[in-house]
Parts: C-alpha cells; structure tokens; sequence
C-alpha cells in the first residue's frame, strides 16, 4: 500500500479527512503528495496492509517517507500549512477550531443522527444504514482471518463501539429490549441539532471576517480548512449541494432563521477555488 511518495490517505465520503485534502490543492501540493484513499465503508481501514501504517485504523493518515507518520486532522493540516509551496493564510488566534471540533456539534455523529422513526428510516435505507452494515461484515471478516490475533483488541472494540448504533438502525418495529435505547437516540439527536443550530446563529458569526474572503484573509489558513469540512457535512444534511447557493438550504434547520450573511460568504469563496472543485467536485460529503 506505501508507495515510497508522500501519501495522504483519507475516505472521499468523510469530512474531516477533506481539511488536509483540501490544502493538498490549495497549498500546491498537487505534484508532491498523492492522495489515496481508504474506503471505511468497505472496512478497509481494518485491512491489515492498511492497519500497518495506522494501527487505529483511522484516517487521515499522512506517510512522509523518512519521517514520522502523521494521523488526524489537525497533526495533518499543520504539517501541510508549515511546510506549504504556497503561503496558507494568517492563523486566527482563536479558539474556532476547538469549538469546531466539539463533540456537541461532532459532524460525524450528526450524519447518523435520527429525531424520530421517520427520519431513522430514511437513514436506514441510505448510506447510514450501508456504511454500518458493511462495516459489520468487514469487521466480522477480518476478525475470523484474524487467526493469530494480532489485531483483536482493535476489532473487538470498533465491533463493540458501533453495537448500540446497529440496534437502533437495524431494530424494526418496537422491541422492548432496545426502545429505551432507541428513544435515547432520538433525543440525543434532538440536542445535537440545537446545538448546530446555536453554533451557526450565535457563535460562528464572531470568527468569520465582515467582508468576503477567509478567516486568514486572502487565502485560507487552519482555522478555514477545519471549518469548511464541518460547513460541508452540514449543509450535505440539510439537502444542499457544493454551489454557491447550496449553504442556503441550512435554513431548514434554522427555526426559520435567515443563514448569516458572513457563513454564506464564506461557503461562496470557497465555492470559487479550485481546491473545492476537486475535493466536492463529486457531491459534498
């Protein structure tokens, strides 16, 4: 799997992986990095050529030969930023790329949220319910090849983690046994939703800049990539597409509320690099 070139490895249909992916494109790495990548859906990220350059399993992971590989979004970015061909922006100074990045707001959790037996259905029969199903049987494969046990307590736990969010998604109908559980979902999902509708009203205006451009001015820095990808999850969910008008379909999840002027902005100048065209070319995700 390592070729012997500076690799980044993500999965085209994650958010957070996108940030490094972007800057790749946005900071000229274009004839310098390769990017591969790793279908978490399939469960390749648990194959064990894989799981020999991340033992987490997890992407984005960052191969420079010679050197230490890197994992995670935010080890990856910085990388990227510090050693650019081209100047990222100016950092913000702030505390933006915490807040992105609380679990409140997590775009992950956010994608398999579910408010009610409705909207869990549609889940159900869309990549949600793929992306579980056929992790699950990935996990259960390399599990039974797995004879020398070399990789059982990563298995077990990935099996075990994502077990209550296989009850709620694969339970029909009511079942005793898993409708406390499943009313728990709904809730939780419930507090997510409001809390992304708080972060965008009320928060994200105070770190985007009152005219068009990034948070690092001219060209995008750390705090830009981190929320993008966040921004693009989001938008996704709420029906949107990556044009320039696609940030306007958060107002479903507004309360009725107009989408700030300085975030729809923001998705516009981004909409504009070529960056984007190449990472969202395809869909959002």
């Amino acid at each position: 799997m390592e070729s012997g070139r500076k690799t980044l490895y993500v999965y085209n249909k994650a958010s957070w992986p996108s940030a490094p992916w972007l800057a790749v494109y946005a900071l000229g790495y274009e004839d310098v990095i390769d990017v591969e990548d790793v279908d978490l859906a399939a469960g390749a990220n648990f194959d064990p050529e894989f799981l020999k350059i991340n033992p987490k399993g997890t992407v984005p992971a960052l191969v420079l030969p010679g050197e230490e590989t890197l994992f995670g979004t935010v080890d990856t970015l910085r990388y990227l930023i510090a050693n650019a061909p081209q100047p990222a922006g100016k950092p913000s100074g702030t505390d933006f790329i915490k807040r992105v990045h609380d679990e409140s707001i997590d775009a992950h959790t956010a994608l398999f949220s579910a408010r009610d037996e409705a909207e869990l259905d549609i889940k159900r029969k869309g990549i949600c319910g793929t992306f579980l199903s056929e992790r699950q049987k990935a996990l259960q494969r390399y599990r039974s090849l797995d004879t020398a046990g070399k990789y059982k307590e990563l298995y077990d736990y990935r099996y075990e983690h994502e077990a209550t969010q296989r009850a709620v998604y694969f339970t029909f109908g009511s079942d005793p046994a898993i409708d406390s559980v499943k009313q728990a979902y709904f809730s939780a999902s419930e507090k997510i939703w409001r809390a992304i509708r708080s972060f965008i009203l009320d928060d994200v205006p105070r770190y985007l800049p009152e005219g068009p451009g990034f948070i690092g001015g001219e060209r995008p820095g750390e705090d830009d990539f981190h929320f993008i990808v966040w921004l693009a999850r989001i938008v996704l969910l709420t029906g949107g597409a990556p044009d320039a008008d696609g940030v306007l379909t958060l107002k479903k999840e507004l309360g009725g509320e107009e989408v700030p002027g300085k975030v729809v902005s923001f998705w516009r100048a981004w909409c504009e690099m070529q960056a984007w065209k190449v990472v969202y070319g395809g869909g959002l995700h």
